[in-house]
């Protein structure tokens, strides 16, 4: 094999003077009457354990006579760490995004708290007049493919 899920290969025409071919593998199928069962729980801690282990999962299945079983095992640990690094960094984001949100309301409170409104009043003639007839508690509309859908609500 190449590297993990790869083999170099030739077609029938070509031999060792050609370049080779780097062709994805995966596991072969095994047809059969009988239903396919979902991974048992023991394969699937093995597939997301502790490095070592895992490499002594994917040594066993070089052994058997499926080059894509380690394909696979190895392809879904790379798709299984990338999940969690995505998770990781879309927890990150939600905390800033908390943090920001918590901000633009303490700025808002202090606005609120100097009676800024009262005070700048003579500016509300700038807000369009469409504007002036939404209500408070409308949420606003965001575009999505085929239709419009309320934007979340979290950081008014």
């Amino acid at each position: 094999m190449a590297n993990e899920g790869m083999v170099l290969a030739y077609t029938k025409e070509q031999g060792p003077e050609s370049d080779p071919y780097l062709v994805p593998i995966h596991a072969a199928p095994i047809f059969s009457s009988e239903p396919i069962d979902p991974i048992p729980q023991w394969l699937h801690q093995l597939l997301i354990s502790q490095l070592a282990i895992f490499h002594t999962l994917v040594n066993a299945a070089k052994k058997l006579d499926d080059w894509g079983i380690a394909a696979n095992i190895t392809c879904y640990r790379e798709y299984n760490d990338k999940m969690a690094n995505i998770n990781t960094h879309i927890k990150q984001l939600q905390a800033e995004a908390d943090l920001v949100c918590l901000a633009k309301l303490l700025c808002k409170g202090q606005l609120e708290a100097a009676r800024a409104p009262k005070q700048l009043a003579h500016m509300e003639c700038l807000v369009p007049v469409f504007m002036h007839h939404k209500r408070s508690n409308d949420r606003p509309q965001v575009a999505i493919q085929g239709g419009w859908k309320h934007q979340a609500q979290g950081c008014a």
